[in-house]
């Protein structure tokens, strides 16, 4: 993965190209004072004027004002952003009262649990903030980007980053689908939320693989400039699909239920990607239901390179493989759910910081001792 790649994939610089093809959007530069506010990690605080306003009625008193803080040596007070507030604000409103935040390349759906409403929907800038302000996602699209790219060190990396602001829209996560493409060829597509089994992508999956394959090809195939990309799209209904947005073709976008060595054309175990599908009878066409991990995939490969683990459709001569989950027994662990927990929590069950363990096993050992000493003192 290029820097070039990364940057083509940037929501200002493909939004205008399809606009008519994707959910109406508005883009708002982000100005150096909102930046600096947007990378500062530490106390969250809101910038004055926009507190989020609760969906439920609270007593007054119980009310904790986002704009100031209290902590060790002061109050930490929110920055003065009227201005862009105000952009914020005209911005919301002309798009219909509610939008999806984002920036140029992610949105903050890893902070969707600290929203009064649990989720990415906005009706004011306070709202929009707080999403941003919490967001590990969008932490790495200010301070990392280009972290994956093999020519980071040799490319210029300055930027312009924008807000990014999109007429809401409720998804039924049943009809979204993430798209693959190698070498200008769709090679395979994922159902996007892989934490659910939906039956009704089984039962139409030869219509929804069609319309996805004739959307890319009438719609982006000759017309996006990068030779890899991904695309994320929903399609709601038959004939229907819209564009969501694109991502870099490399590990920092999610392969889903693909493997990025599959992807890459690296695995050799498998036979199913970019393949040239040959004319064959029923009788000897065995396709088996999804529900199986990759590594038992590649173990029936092995044994039988004409059974696969994976629903995938063969309507056209270069097979577009297409994945989804038929059964209970694939499903896989709601993606942003981590986010929501402590960080010492995370760092002690991942051990990304060793040093916390040492202290909570010194802690435990110290209670433990202060318990034995308790019952020694006890008379008996």
């Amino acid at each position: 993965m290029k820097v070039e790649d990364v940057m083509g994939c940037s929501f200002p610089v493909w939004y205008d190209k399809f606009n008519k093809c994707t959910i109406k959007s508005i883009v708002i530069p982000l100005s150096a004072e909102v930046l600096t506010y947007l990378q500062d990690n530490g106390t969250l605080v809101l910038p004055e004027g926009v507190q989020p306003e609760p969906t439920y009625k609270r007593d007054s008193e119980e009310v904790e004002e986002w704009d100031h803080c209290e902590v060790s040596g002061g109050v930490v007070e929110g920055p003065k952003l009227e201005e862009f507030n105000t952009k914020l604000r005209d911005a919301i409103k002309r798009l219909g009262g509610s939008v999806f935040p984002k920036l140029n390349w992610s949105s903050p759906k890893d902070a969707s649990w600290i929203a009064f409403n649990n989720s990415l929907r906005c009706c004011t800038p306070g709202d929009v903030y707080l999403l941003l302000k919490s967001s590990s996602f969008i932490t790495h699209d200010l301070t990392a980007p280009f972290k994956d790219c093999d020519n980071q060190s040799e490319t210029n990396t300055d930027h312009e980053y924008c807000l990014v602001l999109r007429r809401w829209m409720e998804i039924n996560p049943a009809f979204e689908f993430r798209c693959f493409v190698r070498n200008r060829d769709l090679i395979g597509i994922s159902q996007r939320d892989i934490s659910q089994s939906y039956s009704c992508i089984g039962a139409d999956q030869a219509n929804i693989r069609s319309d996805i394959v004739s959307f890319w090809r009438e719609n982006i195939e000759n017309r996006f400039p990068l030779l890899n990309y991904v695309i994320d799209v929903y399609r709601p209904a038959k004939d229907n699909v819209i564009l969501l947005d694109f991502n870099p073709f490399g590990e920092t976008t999610d392969g889903l239920l693909f493997s990025w060595k599959e992807l890459q054309g690296e695995d050799e175990t498998r036979q199913g990607l970019n393949r040239v599908i040959e004319e064959e009878s029923s009788e000897s066409s065995i396709i088996e239901p999804l529900g199986r991990s990759l590594d038992e995939l590649n173990e029936r490969n092995t044994m039988d390179s004409n059974r696969e683990a994976y629903q995938q459709s063969t309507s056209s001569r270069t097979a577009t493989e297409f994945r989804f989950i038929s059964d209970a027994t694939g499903v896989q662990p709601r993606p942003y759910m981590q986010y929501s927990l402590p960080v010492d929590i995370l760092d002690l069950s991942t051990g990304q910081d060793p040093m916390k363990l040492v202290d909570f096993l010194q802690m435990k050992i110290q209670t433990e001792g202060d318990d034995t000493s308790d019952e020694e003192d006890v008379p008996s």
